[in-house]
């Protein structure tokens, strides 16, 4: 009877030689030794389909122990008996396998999936290339198309919903989603008729993966604490674009008056910002100036604006230009942090909402809130009789968000 030892103590000679094991697994079964010394269990039989006798192989040694090799032996014995033949079988198996190999990769897929946007001159191709490379893994990528099942994509999802990005999470999702759809109709797609690799896709698995985010409406965002610590200090901003949206958070005033103000606005001695009732977006309803109280912080913030930029007008000047910033060059930049980190979306003027409901929170009431973002108050008695300028109040209160603001920035954390 053979055993491992034996087998490894099995000496190549010149021509092929076999040991047959005395185990009746039996019957046929044993291991030939190459004069390169290389050692195969082999199993004999007389095909039940032609009356040939045949010889398979069953495994390497020692990739495969000799109890391993007498159990697979034992299995292709049985199908003999059951009218099989254990060498077409395993022909059969090699060429399927052959052919799986050449069905599209999931990687594949998505090369087509991006060849089709580029033609429809979609710009989210080069998003798609890039989660290809970030996102989903290399093993994954190599995998025929339709064996990739709806575990896998969640094995995708999963880790980038689980460090917050869920907006990219979803994103992912669809992406793929469409990669699917493409792979699936490919052969009736004109375009790609005789083309495209086959990818023999019966199913969608991505269809049944639900998404993880319900997006706000818009114009309803307001950004957590969290958030704001990570928005102020991310790097995936120009500094004047990163120190306009500071500015937002820490002032609360509107996009256009942060991206409008010229320096003669400021008078840092006194720590006043003055808006002029020209410039408030108050729909013909006062006329007065606005005045905004500022702190150290908010002068601080002012020096590193005023080290950007040599322009003598406004503290947000256009590129090569002598106007101020376009609200549009401002939503870019922030639709470009989007897409790069994967928070969920949100526009310049949500800043303004995060002000505001951060502020209530740390209890400045709505009264004073409105009044420190120049909100124009409608009643009679604000409209007709109150002339007071409610300054030193205001300045109570910004020094108040002030100093939160400053917490967020060191912390984040979502918590009063």
């Amino acid at each position: 009877m053979l055993t491992d030892k034996a087998i490894r103590d099995a000496k190549p000679k010149a021509s092929v030689y076999r040991l047959r094991d005395g185990n009746v697994v039996g019957r046929g079964f044993g291991v030939s030794v190459a004069p390169s010394g290389a050692k195969a269990f082999f199993l004999s039989f007389t095909s039940p389909e032609d009356g040939k006798r045949k010889q398979v192989m069953v495994g390497r040694f020692p990739a495969i122990s000799l109890k391993d090799a007498r159990m697979k032996a034992a299995e292709m014995r049985t199908a003999v008996d059951e009218g099989k033949d254990p060498a077409t079988e395993k022909r059969r198996n090699i060429s399927a396998r052959m052919e799986q190999r050449a069905l599209g990769t999931l990687n594949d897929l998505l090369d087509l999936y991006v060849s089709d946007m580029e033609v429809d001159g979609k710009r989210t191709a080069k998003e798609v290339r890039r989660i290809k490379g970030k996102d989903i893994p290399t093993a994954l990528l190599a995998r025929p198309a339709h064996l990739v099942t709806k575990d896998d994509i969640l094995d995708v999802l999963t880790p980038i919903a689980q460090r917050g990005a869920r907006v990219h999470s979803d994103n992912v999702r669809a992406y793929l989603h469409a990669a699917f759809e493409i792979g699936r109709h490919a052969e009736s797609i004109t375009r790609w008729r005789g083309k495209a690799p086959k990818f023999n896709i019966t199913h969608n698995p991505v269809a049944t993966v639900r998404k993880t985010v319900i997006r706000k409406p818009r114009g309803q965002r307001s950004l957590s604490r969290t958030e704001v610590h990570a928005l102020w200090h991310t790097d995936k901003l120009t500094p004047p674009m990163h120190l306009a949206l500071k500015m937002l958070l820490a002032t609360g005033q509107r996009v256009e008056e942060v991206l409008h103000a010229t320096w003669a606005e400021f008078d840092m001695e006194q720590m006043l910002w003055t808006i002029s009732g020209e410039r408030r977006k108050t729909r013909g309803k006062t006329s007065e100036p606005h005045l905004v109280p500022l702190t150290q912080f908010h002068l601080s913030l002012l020096k590193d604006i005023q080290a950007t930029t040599t322009h003598q007008r406004y503290i947000f000047p256009a590129r090569g230009s002598d106007a101020p910033r376009r609200y549009d060059s401002l939503t870019n930049s922030v639709s470009r942090l989007v897409r790069s980190t994967g928070v969920e979306a949100f526009s310049p003027r949500d800043l303004r909402r995060t002000f505001k409901t951060l502020a209530g929170s740390i209890g400045i009431p709505l009264e004073m809130r409105n009044r420190l973002q120049g909100h124009a108050l409608t009643d009679v008695g604000s409209v007709h009789y109150d002339r007071y300028d409610y300054l030193e109040e205001k300045r109570q209160s910004i020094a108040q968000w002030t100093v939160a603001l400053e917490g967020i920035i060191r912390k984040g954390l979502d918590e009063k």
